[in-house]
């Protein structure tokens, strides 16, 4: 009996592609096995490959810090500006957004939408008050590990600096 060896490279197999996720992610191969007998015999094989995911990109945000302007007096769920992060792990981009520090206050000043990163208002803003908030925010990807293991996702901090802005009036 003959055995062989399939032997991947000269790159890896990656996971994080779409081409790939077409694919089922799943490779076929087709391969001719012969002997050497008289006459040769032979015969194809099929063997499929299928690649396993793996977390291993931490999500990365599209700047180091965010900083927005907010008037105050603005009206709940006023739009104060929004996180961008991106993971290159398939399925890509598919993060939750959450508050982790600085949104003191019963209730909470900022509210953040956990799928997109958009940050809204929850209370009215005083510049008398506080002029300028620091929120930090955790961006965490999700579901990508064969077996998913909460204890090994991903995750990267935004540091968000929201200032408060007087809205002027004009008088004649």
């Amino acid at each position: 009996m003959l055995t062989g060896y399939l032997h991947i490279g000269p790159t890896h197999l990656d996971f994080d592609n779409a081409i790939f996720a077409g694919m089922h992610f799943k490779y076929t191969l087709f391969v001719k096995v012969s002997d050497k007998g008289s006459p040769v015999l032979s015969t194809i094989i099929t063997v499929i490959v299928s690649v396993s995911c793996i977390n291993e990109l931490n999500p990365v945000g599209t700047a180091s810090a965010f900083t927005f302007s907010v008037f105050e007096n603005s009206p709940v769920d006023t739009l104060v500006g929004k996180v961008t992060f991106i993971d290159a792990d398939w399925s890509f981009n598919n993060m939750k957004y959450t508050i982790v520090g600085g949104n003191l206050g019963t209730p909470p000043k900022f509210y953040i939408e956990p799928d997109t990163g958009v940050i809204k208002l929850l209370d009215s803003l005083d510049r008398e008050i506080e002029s300028q908030y620091k929120i930090s925010v955790r961006v965490t990807d999700l579901d990508n590990d064969a077996i998913p293991d909460p204890f090994k996702q991903r995750s990267g901090t935004a540091h968000v600096t929201i200032n408060v802005l007087v809205r002027m009036s004009h008088c004649l």
